[in-house]
């Protein structure tokens, strides 16, 4: 049985010692201290409860956007912002994603209900694959990992919610089948009912808009080393295929031309 006092006390440490070697990301933070809270999500977190390390952060603030951008402008740090409106800052042993709870793409288009009273639990259901559902509050070290422990006793990964428009308006859909195909080959995991049919349906969509799967996704790769370092254009086809074999939903079929 995991201890979660143990795990809040030892993560506590693990990110003052990474704040100790980003300075400009510690001046940042405290800053957005005065006026917000913030959550860890995702593969950062995840990273640590495997001890592994991790030089990526994604972050919420419990801020308005524009007040974000001006506290990040008064600390002078340098940042992008992506098509998405998340905020890219580059420092010198990390980089970090970080978004605005109103920007927070479940929240944005209303497809999660933000409970004002436990956002903790809010922002673990806007994620969307269990597998990075892991959230932590950096004020009180409260945390959120259910469904991730769902994932590795099940060996299931599973999208969240079933909403059909949750997973439509998902702004990421080539990256969510590569990342799917990664984690069936690397954890030898299964798909949840839900998944798989997304994955089938979202493949689907591809070859009507008269795309190549197989290219679409071969592109999207050069976005993601890691996908490219382990997937290769035999894997996809293979993934493919397989999903289509096993088509239990409709009358869908692969055809290899």
């Amino acid at each position: 049985m995991l201890d979660y006092k143990d795990i809040k006390f030892k993560f506590k440490l693990h990110f003052n010692s990474e704040l100790q070697k980003n300075p400009e990301f510690r001046y940042l933070l405290y800053n957005i201290f005065v006026y917000g809270s913030a959550y860890i999500v995702g593969g950062y977190f995840r990273d640590f409860l495997n001890s592994k390390e991790s030089r990526d952060l994604d972050i919420i603030i419990d801020l308005e956007n524009s007040r974000l951008l001006e506290i990040i402008d008064e600390s002078k740090c340098k940042y992008t912002i992506n098509r998405h409106k998340g905020i890219k800052l580059q420092f010198k042993n990390l980089v970090v994603d970080m978004w605005s709870i109103e920007n927070n793409w479940a929240f944005k288009n209303e497809l999660v209900k933000l409970n004002d009273k436990d956002k903790l639990n809010s922002i673990a259901k806007g994620c969307f694959y269990n597998f990075d559902s892991l959230v932590i509050n950096l004020h009180s070290f409260n945390l959120n990992i259910q469904n991730y422990l769902s994932y590795l006793e099940n060996k299931k990964l599973d999208i969240l919610l079933k909403s059909p428009i949750y997973k439509n308006l998902n702004p990421t859909t080539e990256a969510n089948i590569l990342r799917a195909f990664y984690l069936k080959k690397t954890d030898k995991i299964q798909f949840s009912s839900n998944t798989k049919k997304y994955l089938i349906d979202k493949i689907g969509q591809l070859r009507d808009n008269g795309l190549d799967p197989i290219e679409t996704l071969k592109q999207t790769q050069l976005k993601y080393p890691k996908y490219q370092a382990y997937l290769d254009e035999n894997d996809l086809e293979t993934m493919i295929k397989h999903l289509y074999s096993t088509n239990e939903f409709d009358n869908q079929f692969y055809i290899n031309f």
